[in-house]
């Protein structure tokens, strides 16, 4: 069901797109534009921060923009500006009109073929915008029960950076193409920083959280625990020894890692030749059993949607699949350039989960000798075009089969990506979309054969 916020924006931005459009057709017929899209957005913002109980800061804007794409055969030039005044528009147009013939030929950077172009499919199911939204004192009361719950846990010091926002989005692009796509979001955010202190020194650290209604969020109370908990488990760390060993990968850590994935599939890196899985498609890259898929249509989830805004319409699909490479994340102007067919990705992933695996994180840990169970990475680099990994990370110890409560922290881990993607192992406890936190939803995820630089 279409929303009142969403009736009003389209009653101003359809008229005022084609209009645009128009223009860009008639005046450009001198400079030799052929095609034009124009994006129109707006956005209702408020945060606030809370530090010691008290409001210490609040924030609250209206912002409105055009995004204009002119097109003349083989050429195309983007601008935007923050204003929906037409003459101003106009005015953009005009001098980008004059500058597009310098402009090099692309062939690959048009709009989709008008044949390929869909009508946007129903996309009220997902209730992506939530219609009765919460105000200022709702948001600051979520700041103020996060900061209790962290400042309550014992060995926590103070908090910092302790915010929530809300942002009410909404965009409307049309395109000569017969492109029409609208999209409305409403997204909640809030973080916050807990230190905490030891005799031998202090810690920082942090948890948050994002929905695209409210009421999804993560607990306050829970999150401000959370948050506290992780800090306190890095205090009085030590280093570990050197040598390879097993890591296993908790939530938060397992979607780093497969964000590193993700980025070795990249369409712009396979077209540069900056990913090692050049040419590998329809190979085994990672172990049996894992599976890497995106599903645009998860209810309420961070990246669902219908239609991307290239025109394609937006269904599952399947990135690896038992480990075997199957297609790469391409927007259309990538795929054009490899040579595949496009996948209505255009934005980018959407809800992404690397589905379970058969074990539960006790037997996928039981039996480890010695290893390390990694909360989270600071730092390093990974190189998706050589395959090498390299990153400073934190967690605990694992002894015998069992984690202990041993912290450890700056190790870094290192390795090939090769060898590393094929020496994964999954857990069973994926999390399920839409998640309050991750883009990448991978389950408990164990690695073997990594080189551990310590002491």
């Amino acid at each position: 069901m279409t929303t009142q916020a969403e009736k009003d924006f389209l009653k101003k931005a359809k008229p005022i797109a084609g209009a645009l459009l128009d223009y860009a057709l008639d005046a450009g017929k001198p400079y030799g534009i052929t095609h034009a899209r124009v994006t129109l957005s707006a956005a209702e913002n408020l945060s606030g921060g809370v530090s010691n109980g008290a409001v210490s800061q609040l924030v609250t804007g209206v912002g409105q923009s055009v995004h204009i794409t002119l097109y003349a055969g083989k050429r195309s030039v983007s601008f935007s500006k923050n204003t929906l005044n037409t003459e101003k528009i106009r005015a953009a147009m005009r001098e980008n009109m004059q500058i597009i013939h310098l402009v090099p030929e692309n062939e690959n950077n048009r709009l989709l073929e008008k044949e390929k172009v869909v009508p946007q499919p129903d996309a009220s199911a997902l209730d992506l915008y939530e219609e009765n939204q919460p105000g200022q004192a709702e948001l600051i009361c979520y700041a103020r029960k996060f900061e209790e719950a962290a400042r309550a846990v014992q060995g926590v010091k103070t908090t910092d950076r302790l915010k929530v926002g809300k942002s009410a989005w909404q965009s409307y692009t049309k395109a000569t193409n017969g492109l029409e796509n609208h999209m409305a979001k409403t997204i909640y955010s809030a973080s916050g920083e807990v230190i905490a202190e030891s005799k031998n020194g202090m810690e920082a650290g942090y948890d948050y959280s994002r929905a695209l209604h409210f009421e999804d969020m993560t607990d306050p109370s829970e999150l401000g625990r959370n948050a506290a908990l992780t800090t306190i488990a890095q205090l009085d760390s030590v280093l570990p020894g050197t040598g390879e060993m097993p890591i296993v990968l908790d939530h938060a850590a397992a979607e780093e890692f497969f964000g590193t994935v993700m980025a070795a599939l990249d369409g712009t890196a396979v077209f540069n030749g900056n990913t090692f899985l050049k040419g590998k498609q329809g190979q085994q890259i990672m172990s049996k059993g894992v599976t890497l898929v995106d599903d645009p249509l998860v209810k309420r989830g961070l990246g669902s949607g219908t239609l991307d805004s290239a025109g394609l319409e937006m269904k599952p699909v399947t990135f690896i699949e038992d480990g075997v490479l199957k297609i790469f994340n391409t927007s259309v102007t990538e795929a054009r350039q490899i040579g595949v067919n496009p996948i209505g990705r255009e934005n980018g992933p959407t809800n992404s989960t690397v589905l379970p695996g058969a074990l539960t994180p006790e037997e996928l840990i039981a039996g480890i000798k010695e290893g390390i169970y990694i909360k989270g990475f600071k730092g390093g680099t990974v190189n998706t075009a050589n395959g090498t990994h390299s990153r400073e990370a934190y967690g605990l110890l694992i002894k015998d089969g069992k984690i202990t409560k041993t912290a450890v922290s700056g190790f870094v881990v290192s390795g090939t990506l090769g060898k590393m993607f094929m020496n994964v192992a999954l857990a069973n406890d994926t999390p399920q979309h839409p998640s309050t936190k991750y883009s990448i939803a991978a389950p408990t995820t164990r690695i073997d054969g990594c080189t551990i630089a310590g002491q």
